[in-house]
């Protein structure tokens, strides 16, 4: 019952016509032919040798002969009578095969031609769902063509729906990407307003400006400065679209160098020695966001892992931070939002970004309890060797 269920529509009409065809055919195949023997049975008279011979002794010698002929056609019908129920019974039998294989033939190209534009009416409603654009065919009559005029007119809605959703998704984002811009960018400018300002006040005022304060001025300017300058970098990785020059990488060395960067405020264990096909620049930017961003999340330690699947490595970076609950896990990737006081959330944002400009994969797993908390990110790299990708 249950390949039944999963059999195309054709098959399932064709299937259950054979059974009744069967049901129908086979009886009355048995009825004619049980007809036709019938029938040359009764053409037998199995008296008439009998009377025959009776007069076989009072005939003169002509009549003689044609009595003795006429006995021995008898005897020949009854002798061919097997014969020819047998080839009929055959023949029938064979008449029934090739009408039954020709009707199946007719049925067939019959259903596939009605059967078509269902098919095709529900290959349309997948590529609808998952929005690739696709042209549906409307030349149908009856219910069927009311049926496919019904879903161009709610393809023709649901693409002006999701445009709009898009140019209303694109526009909300770009008004929060401009407030949280606005916002970061107002907190180092105001420092650096307070610093201008005395200094001018002390100016007008013809006061002296000691070096110290001066100094101090100036640093404070210049920090908040280099703030800015950070943030519009951010912000930059974020937005355009970066070259890739892929080669092969050993992820050790890679590791290392980033490990060996953040030694003083991080500790860092590695446990991976492959390699994989990436840009050394891209990569370095990845990791070193992640290692940022687990600093900044208040983590001291960090474990690295591989595990090779195919041509795939799948490299597990995991820190001994407080981790992210689980409702705000997908939220991250979102460009500015930031669990931390002083996160510029575009860090995993940028990591999501350039993993896949390198044809990559990121996942996160988090964990919020226990000993075993902190935040682990899963990065997917190819690791096919330059020589099989040429080959």
């Amino acid at each position: 019952m249950s390949l039944f269920k999963k059999l195309e529509l054709e098959w399932k009409i064709l299937l259950m016509a054979a059974v009744v065809f069967i049901a129908f055919a086979w009886p009355i195949q048995r009825y004619f032919v049980s007809n036709l023997s019938e029938t040359l049975t009764q053409s037998i008279d199995p008296q008439l040798e009998q009377l025959l011979r009776k007069n076989l002794n009072n005939a003169t010698d002509q009549e003689r002969q044609e009595v003795i002929a006429s006995i021995k056609r008898n005897r020949q019908w009854q002798a061919l009578l097997p014969i020819i129920i047998a080839e009929q019974k055959q023949a029938i039998f064979v008449f029934t095969c090739v009408l039954s294989f020709f009707l199946l033939l007719i049925a067939i190209w019959t259903l596939k031609r009605l059967t078509q534009p269902l098919k095709n009416l529900s290959f349309a409603v997948d590529k609808i769902g998952k929005g690739t654009p696709t042209v549906i065919d409307t030349s149908s009559g009856g219910a069927l063509g009311r049926l496919e005029n019904t879903v161009l007119a709610l393809s023709n809605e649901l693409d002006q729906l999701r445009e709009r959703a898009r140019v209303q998704g694109m526009e909300a984002a770009w008004q929060d990407i401009a407030r949280v811009m606005a916002h970061e960018i107002k907190n180092p400018l105001t420092p650096i307003r307070l610093s201008l300002d005395r200094l001018e006040e002390r100016t007008i005022n013809d006061q002296d400006v000691s070096s110290t304060d001066l100094t101090t001025f100036v640093q404070r300017i210049n920090s908040q400065v280099d703030s800015l300058e950070r943030l519009v970098n951010q912000f930059r990785s974020f937005s355009r679209e970066p070259e890739v020059h892929l080669k092969e990488i050993n992820l050790s060395e890679a590791l290392s160098q980033v490990a060996q960067d953040m030694s003083q405020s991080i500790k860092t264990e590695i446990r991976c020695t492959e390699n994989i096909i990436a840009d050394p620049y891209l990569l370095n930017q990845i990791l070193l966001n992640i290692w940022k961003n687990a600093l900044e999340a208040g983590a001291n330690a960090i474990t690295v892992w591989c595990k090779k699947e195919e041509k795939k490595i799948t490299l597990s970076i995991k820190d001994n931070g407080p981790g992210i609950e689980e409702e705000k896990l997908e939220r991250v990737w979102l460009p500015y939002f930031t669990l931390k006081e002083q996160g510029s959330g575009l860090g995993l944002a940028v990591v999501k970004k350039l993993t896949e400009t390198m044809q990559g994969s990121v996942a996160l797993q988090s964990q919020t309890t226990g000993d075993d908390h902190g935040l682990c990110v899963m990065l997917t790299f190819n690791c096919t060797t330059l020589g099989d990708e040429n080959r």
